[in-house]
């Protein structure tokens, strides 16, 4: 029983030091030119994303908002919102998704949003800075296929929650710094992960320039019945942050 309290006592004490010293954050818009790759299908086989839907490079927004507090314990929050979308049109023989089977030409399109609510805490806080924690993602989109022939959407949407990481390091005496941040998680029939690499320059009252490369991880056959998709997005970005 005292070895229990003993452990009880010292987790105690290891998370009271996880957290920031004052209150503070950070907001940060940014755009994101991805490229796709991969696959999906609707109650059919497999569709290459850029050959046969004619998906290409497309450019979008994210944004993301981090709050620390000095309370023990309890963990600072991250939010963050990522749109991705894609439309292409090409010519097909015999391919099928949904109901229908098309022959001609085509239009498709690709609408992926991702909101995320971020529980972590901050294990150091110095010219290198660690944080790790939980994230909370909804994904939600559709994707559809169109032609005189008929039209079919596949809507989509589920909760996944995932593992988050951040490190970042600031070059002494300088306003450079370095970061890489990440989520990832695989079970049942999903697996999911993005992460950014990237490096800002601070300039003043705490405004500064991001860039860096980003990418994105969905391999799934749950999202709804008969809906299968192995998607990959990645490309540079670039962002402006306000750190306060």
């Amino acid at each position: 029983m005292a070895n229990v309290k003993k452990l009880a006592l010292y987790l105690l004490l290891t998370l009271s030091q996880m957290h920031a010293d004052t209150i503070g954050g950070e907001i940060s818009l940014g755009f994101f030119n991805h490229q796709p790759n991969g696959d999906a299908s609707y109650k059919g086989s497999a569709t290459d994303m850029e050959e046969t839907l004619g998906f290409s490079e497309e450019q979008d927004i994210f944004l993301k908002a981090y709050l620390e507090h000095p309370l023990p314990v309890i963990p600072n929050i991250k939010l963050g919102y990522t749109t991705l979308s894609h439309e292409g049109s090409s010519s097909v023989d015999n391919f099928t998704w949904g109901d229908t089977t098309y022959n001609g030409t085509i239009a498709s399109s690709l609408s992926l949003d991702m909101t995320d609510v971020t529980l972590y805490y901050e294990f150091l806080d110095n010219w290198a800075e660690t944080d790790a924690g939980l994230t909370l993602r909804y994904i939600s989109g559709d994707m559809d296929v169109h032609s005189v022939e008929g039209s079919n959407v596949a809507d989509f949407s589920t909760w996944v929650p995932m593992l988050y990481g951040k490190v970042r390091f600031t070059l002494p005496v300088t306003d450079l710094s370095f970061q890489l941040e990440a989520n990832a998680i695989s079970y049942w029939d999903i697996t999911a992960y993005d992460y950014e690499l990237s490096a800002r320059y601070t300039l003043a009252m705490g405004v500064g320039l991001e860039a860096g490369y980003k990418a994105f991880h969905l391999d799934s056959d749950d999202l709804i019945n008969r809906f299968n998709a192995d998607m990959d997005f990645s490309g540079p970005y670039a962002a402006v942050l306000w750190d306060f």
